[in-house]
């Protein structure tokens, strides 16, 4: 039996991962509500009020918790992202479900909130997968550049990624 803890606290210099609760919904939901961050995305509509609150109840649900972004250095809520599929027998979890204000869309955040969660979970597991619709170019890129394996389509809308421990780079 694994003692992962998920419902952590993460941090670096650049960015702190708090484990989500009910008081984060107003201000994540004010970041979600603009229907750009979503235009790629298999939910295009997640920008509606009651489908954001169906992915955050998701996440506040989530075995492995869920983690609000909040970048250190003006002390402010910028998105939320998660583990989840936890799989003991493959030595592996999924990172998702993310999205961040698309003010930081360019920038290194999203590579710093992803490099601080897989130094994480990298000292436990062997392999880290992520789950893309086809058609979120930006998502696909992004994990590319982490250096993100294709490795398969499933259900005809969402790409499969890989990044193993032995591959990282950090």
């Amino acid at each position: 039996m694994f003692l992962i803890e998920f419902k952590i606290t993460l941090e670096n210099n650049y960015v702190r991962l708090v484990q989500t609760s009910e008081d984060h919904f107003q201000e994540l939901y004010q970041i979600g509500s603009n229907p750009v961050i979503w235009e790629q995305h298999p939910n295009q509509d997640r920008w509606k009020k009651n489908n954001f609150r169906k992915y955050f109840e998701g996440g506040l649900n989530n075995s492995e918790g869920c983690f609000t972004i909040i970048d250190k250095k003006i002390n402010k809520i910028i998105g939320n992202t998660r583990f989840y599929s936890f799989d003991e027998n493959n030595q592996s979890v999924k990172i998702g479900y993310t999205f961040i204000s698309n003010e930081y869309w360019g920038t290194e955040m999203n590579y710093q909130i992803k490099k601080l969660m897989m130094d994480y979970i990298f000292q436990f597991l062997d392999k880290v997968y992520f789950e893309i619709g086809k058609n979120n170019f930006r998502s696909q890129k992004s994990v590319e550049k982490l250096g993100g394996i294709k490795i398969k389509l499933l259900n005809d809308k969402n790409y499969l990624y890989l990044i193993e421990k032995s591959k990282w780079k950090g």
